[in-house]
């Protein structure tokens, strides 16, 4: 994969990818550790997190992956929370998480957004 940020880029940013598990996420995840971002990376499942954990320890680099589920205000709250305290603020977020319900934003109401 070829770098598309300077080895520095992202230095002292903390980035919060969501969906960092496999696919695009994980590939932004990729891309973010290798600029020297510490990055914390979400997954549904406490194996996916466990992965994402060790991937960015094999890099040499700053951060974790944690359970999240996205669609649980609570829950998100207390996760940015808990970041914030071990890292900082997080300064950049990519919300790359899946959804299943797709549909023409200017056309959705309100509940199907939230």
């Amino acid at each position: 994969m070829a770098n598309v940020f300077t080895a520095d880029a992202l230095k002292d940013q903390v980035v919060f990818v969501t969906g960092a598990s496999r696919g695009i996420g994980a590939g932004i995840l990729d891309a973010c550790l290798a600029a020297g971002a510490t990055v914390i990376g979400t997954a549904t499942s406490e194996s996916g997190a466990a992965r994402i954990t060790e991937k960015i320890a094999e890099a040499g680099g700053k951060g974790e992956g944690v359970v999240l589920n996205v669609t649980d205000a609570e829950q998100s709250e207390k996760v940015l929370a808990d970041v914030a305290t071990k890292y900082g603020a997080v300064t950049v977020l990519v919300n790359n998480a899946g959804i299943t319900r797709d549909g023409l934003a200017m056309r959705m109401k309100d509940e199907q957004w939230q």
